[in-house]
């Protein structure tokens, strides 16, 4: 089969550049009405049947091509175009014949005559000399050249052309005259060879034209055609060619002059007695005038006289030796010039045409000639140059004004009047362009001045960002009277720190000249992200200028209370702080940095600090555990209080023991989850036995006579639920610590839990946390309004501050970092305990079978279709818990569809992957933990497990506190080999080292829980390397949930400084990811 591009190129060597595309036109109009492909022999016949541009006529066409010798052996076309051609050129081939090729392509590509199995030789020659017509001709052909030679009638101005040819090596003087056009034509078109002398015979075969000769040639064709079109209409005219000349149309020369704009021209008869060589310019002949005042007369002259036109256009002009082309509107205003001079040399103009001759005569000659010529007398009188502007900033009552200012050599006038001394040639186009940037400002010109008239955001905005504009333009300048940008410089900008009384710093600054009453409104615009803040004075000043800024921002971060007479009181527990951004922003105009760096000192030498370890412990504490002993004594040094944030297995509970055990005397509250809550008393009567421990349980009157005890005991242990409900009982104490174990129970800030805790009393307050952030930054904000009320502000302002401004601004992560580091103690296991065994974690994809697909498809596009009509209704952030059930059943039909549907025959795919790893891991001497946050599925897996013959051990929220210490001790001393536990309620709190299996049958929006899980088996104590497993069912909400953790891991990471991050729970989800959670 012959390739496309090649049967192109074939067709395309027979057609001219304009047949060729006007083929296409034809086409795109869908004007080939029929097409018809028959073979002969080796004969392929196309034909064709066309309709006319106009509808109004049908041309016939016919095209045959040689399959065996890969050419076109004939054409024909009805229309008067091929008829006028078909002698003239061997298988002419008109736009009809173009178009019906194209439209037969398709056709012939496949047609059987144009067959790739031809013999080696026959394929060898044509693809030899298909290659040459798509190359194009060969490079060795001698390039040939065309030099015009132009002619002028004198009696009718006539412009005609002839031609000299010749190979492009040759001089000009040694190139023929082409005698007879026509002739030329018919051998070009034929390839027939010419010959002009013995030593030059015109052949293509072995000669080829440039591009810029094709062009001339097709412009000849053009002329052609137009007198074919007219001939009829215009019998008397001379032909388009006559011999050796060709007669361009008086409407055609600007055009002609364009197509030969490259050759070598000469002006020729009519011209000059010789033949002189010309250039053609695309610019306005350089004429000349010379203006006089001579008694009372104003004379003009052109030294050197007006240039001829050519053509009944006038746009193209001789002038010396030279051809010009100018653009039109010179040709326009030269016109009546042509026509003055023509007739004189010299023009008067008396002298009461003087306002005329100065203001518009005087400014056209600038427009047709640089080079025109005044007398001193008509200089004095005018005023001409390059303009200047001057912008005069001034203040009415409360509006802006503006007034413009232009400049020509020295003589300022205001833009809107008239300079009145003398004639000012102005530039009308730069003023316009002046007066059109200040519009686009906002400026409103009235009289003969502007007016601003905008909002105070908007004035700022321009003078902050703008004015540079006007500054580039012209000199700018502003009266005593306008109140503008006022710039504070950073050496108006002053700080100094002191001690002050209790526990707080005290702060003086200043701000440039700006009076105290001021400042607090300041401070409140610049809380409010206001750019700029408007003086009572009437000037603004930059809340973004870099060392008021800075200011700002410390204020801000640090103040207290309310700003009094540039006074501000600090906590000195942002003295770590302070000192950070300091340090951070080169802050250079506080002083009393002396009375920081002592309390942070301390802070950030915790490590180095030497706080003897308590008598009566009974444990030898690890360094690190030694490190969170002395930052627990050295926050309650300073009076501060902290979050131990560190992983799970680390011993959080054991330095605190230590902390408490070390304050002799003191009395301490515990609030722990009910889990936790007996653990907290076993361990205490492990490690510190001489502390006093009560464990606040039982009825509401056995919990008042034990709390009525407090002189008894030196520690109270009791659950969060139980402390809501005492809260009266413990109104009257104030207790010396207060340390809230797994925090994350506070994290909602308007919980029972959290409003709770922070009621009672209490000196100093820690929080124990592997998560202290579990879904957004609010999370870490209660559990501060805990520790520290008021350290990160009130929740609205934290919220604004940095909350909302998380994602779009990432300095605001530095921000959060400064202020918490020094009361947040994180540590991981892999970094502190280098005995510790390592974790290996993996995920196992596991494929449902067609059953549990078809059930699950079913149900996530049902819930699909539920969602997106909530969209659609505006509906969607009102049934948030609606849509978590739906996620919530999707889930369990991954896992096992029969916990919802009550006749489900088929397999959990998952829990027959999960028989086939235990089965493994227990052959292998493995214990294994099971972690789902599903009771209903963990049942379906004890009794599938159980036909296999596994034992296991169950722990869910039912089962009582103390039950759940002697399970996991049953465990750990080697009973059962499978513990099954509910993630709600076994994943914190339990010590399960005899396991070195855990595997997640289910992932959680939280990645941290499952850590969390995890590390009941990967702690201290722990002698294996530990697998963690996640199964995962293959192309659903699972796989979903995995990506949505890895997208929104970032946030713990980046504020606590950890690897570890939980990443965003379903509350967070926009409409989008819950859409894609449902996507298969």
């Amino acid at each position: 089969m012959l390739k496309e591009d090649i049967l192109l190129q074939l067709f395309k060597e027979s057609t001219s550049g304009k047949n060729y595309d006007m083929g296409y036109k034809i086409i795109d109009n869908d004007l080939v009405s029929s097409v018809n492909v028959n073979s002969e022999g080796e004969l392929i016949c196309i034909d064709g049947f066309v309709i006319s541009e106009n509808l109004f006529n049908e041309y016939t066409t016919k095209i045959e091509l040689d399959a065996s010798k890969k050419e076109v052996f004939s054409t024909f076309c009805s229309c008067a175009d091929y008829e006028k051609n078909e002698f003239k050129k061997k298988n002419y081939v008109c736009k009809h014949v173009a178009a019906t090729f194209y439209k037969a392509l398709e056709e012939l590509i496949n047609h059987p005559l144009f067959n790739e199995e031809e013999t080696t030789n026959e394929v060898g020659i044509n693809n030899g000399r298909l290659l040459e017509m798509l190359l194009g001709e060969k490079k060795d052909k001698e390039e040939l050249k065309l030099d015009v030679y132009i002619n002028r009638k004198e009696w009718n101005d006539d412009i005609s052309a002839e031609f000299r040819l010749g190979i492009k090596s040759m001089s000009s003087n040694s190139l023929y005259i082409l005698k007879d056009i026509e002739q030329f034509l018919v051998s070009l078109y034929n390839n027939m060879p010419v010959t002009y002398s013995k030593n030059f015979t015109f052949d293509t075969k072995y000669q080829k034209l440039s591009t810029k000769d094709k062009k001339l040639i097709d412009f000849i064709e053009m002329l052609k055609t137009i007198e074919g079109s007219n001939k009829y209409i215009n019998r008397s005219s001379a032909g388009a060619v006559e011999g050796k000349y060709l007669n361009i149309p008086k409407y055609l020369v600007r055009e002609f002059f364009s197509i030969i704009k490259d050759h070598r021209v000469y002006l020729n008869e009519g011209f000059f007695h010789r033949p002189v060589e010309a250039e053609i310019l695309y610019e306005a002949p350089p004429i000349d005038f010379d203006l006089k005042l001579i008694k009372n007369e104003y004379v003009l002259k052109s030294p050197n006289g007006m240039p001829q036109s050519l053509g009944s256009k006038k746009d193209v002009f001789v002038y010396g030796s030279d051809i010009y082309i100018p653009d039109y509107e010179f040709c326009y205003k030269i016109s009546p010039y042509l026509q003055v001079f023509a007739g004189q040399k010299v023009v008067l103009f008396p002298i009461e045409d003087e306002e005329t001759v100065l203001r518009r005569l005087i400014p056209q000659l600038n427009f047709l000639s640089s080079k025109v010529t005044l007398s001193k007398v008509i200089k004095d009188k005018i005023v001409m140059g390059s303009c200047n502007f001057s912008f005069y900033f001034d203040r009415e009552e409360e509006q802006i004004t503006l007034v413009v200012k232009v400049s020509y050599e020295g003589c300022e006038f205001n833009i809107f009047e008239d300079y009145k001394e003398k004639i000012v040639y102005r530039d009308s186009l730069k003023e316009a362009e002046v007066i059109s940037v200040l519009r686009g400002f906002g400026f409103e010109d009235i009289g003969n001045r502007f007016y601003f008239n905008k909002e105070d955001d908007y004035i700022f905005r321009f003078f902050k960002y703008e004015i540079s504009k006007l500054q580039e333009i012209g000199e700018v300048y502003y009266s005593d009277n306008f109140k503008g940008l006022k710039s504070i410089g950073s050496k108006g900008i002053k700080g100094d720190i002191k001690a002050g009384k209790f526990n707080y710093f005290e702060m003086d600054f200043k701000i440039g000249d700006i009076p105290p009453k001021e400042t607090a409104d300041i401070l409140r615009a610049f809380r409010d992200n206001l750019k700029f803040y408007k003086l009572k004075s009437g000037e603004y000043i930059d809340l973004e200028e870099l060392e008021l800024n800075k200011l700002l921002k410390l204020i801000d971060a640090v103040a207290m209370k309310g700003i009094e007479d540039n006074h501000i009181e600090i906590a000195k527990n942002r003295a770590a702080y302070i000192e950070s951004f300091i340090e951070e922003n080169e802050v250079r105009f506080i002083k009393g940095k002396t009375e920081l760096k002592k309390v942070s000192d301390k802070l950030k030498n915790i490590a180095s600090l030497k706080f003897e370890q308590p008598k009566g412990l009974l444990a030898d504490l690890r360094e690190y555990q030694k490190t969170g002993y002395n930052w627990f004594k050295t926050l309650d040094y300073l009076g501060f209080g902290g979050i131990l944030g560190d992983e799970m297995g680390l011993g959080k509970t054991l330095q605190t023991i230590a902390f408490i055990l070390s304050n002799e005397g003191s009395k301490s509250l515990i609030a722990a989850p009910t889990s936790l809550v007996y653990n907290w008393v076993s361990e205490f009567e492990k490690f510190a036995p001489t502390v006093r421990v009560a464990a606040v349980n039982g009825t509401k009157e056995e919990r008042e006579e034990i709390i009525k005890k407090l002189d008894k005991y030196d520690v109270f242990i009791t659950t969060y639920n139980l402390l809501k409900r005492d809260l009266d009982s413990y109104a009257s104490i104030e207790f010396d610590y207060f340390v809230l174990d797994e925090a994350q129970y506070i994290k909602n800030s308007g919980s029972q839990n959290a409003l709770a805790v922070k009621e009672i009393k209490a000196k100093t307050r820690f929080a124990l946390s592997g998560t202290p952030i579990e879904n957004s930054l609010m999370e870490l904000w209660s559990i501060f309004d805990f520790i520290m009320p008021g350290y990160l502000y009130d929740e609205k302002r934290f919220s604004v501050r940095y909350h909302k401004r998380l994602r779009e601004e990432p300095v605001v992560i530095e921000e959060i970092n400064r202020l918490i580091k020094p009361f947040i103690l994180r540590r991981r296991k892999k970094d502190v305990i280098k005995e510790l065994p390592d974790k290996i974690e993996k995920t196992v994809a596991v494929d449902m079978d067609e059953d549990q697909k078809k059930v699950y498809k079913a149900y996530a596009n049902y819930a699909v279709e539920l969602i997106e009509k909530k969209v659609e209704d505006y509906e969607f952030q009102n049934s948030r818990i609606e849509i978590l059930s739906y996620i919530t059943k999707l889930r369990q039909l991954c896992l096992d569809p029969s916990v919802l549907m009550g006749n489900y025959k088929g397999e959990s795919a998952k829990i027959e992957a999960l028989v086939e790893l235990l089965q493994q891991s227990i052959e292998e001497g493995h214990r294994v933990l099971i972690f789902s946050q599903f009771t209903s599925v963990l049942k379906n897996i004890g009794k599938r497990i159980s036909k296999e013959g596994i034992n296991y051990s169950y722990l869910d929220g039912s089962i009582p506190s103390e039950k759940r210490m002697n399970m996991v001790k049953a465990f750990n001393e080697g009973e059962n080999s499978v513990f099954l536990i509910s993630l709600k309620a076994g994943g914190t709190g339990l010590n399960l080292t005899s396991a070195d299996v855990v595997i997640h049958f289910d992932p959680w929006w939280n990645p941290a829980v499952e850590e969390q899980a995890t590390d009941r088996a990967h702690r201290i104590g722990q002698k294996n390397v530990v697998e963690v497993i996640k199964l995962i069912a293959k192309g659903t909400i699972e796989e979903k949930i995995l990506k949505l953790q890895e997208d929104k891991r970032k946030l713990i990471s980046e504020v606590m400084g950890d690897e570890l991050s939980s990443g965003e729970g379903f509350a967070s989800l926009s409409e989008e990811e819950l859409l894609e959670l449902f996507s298969m």
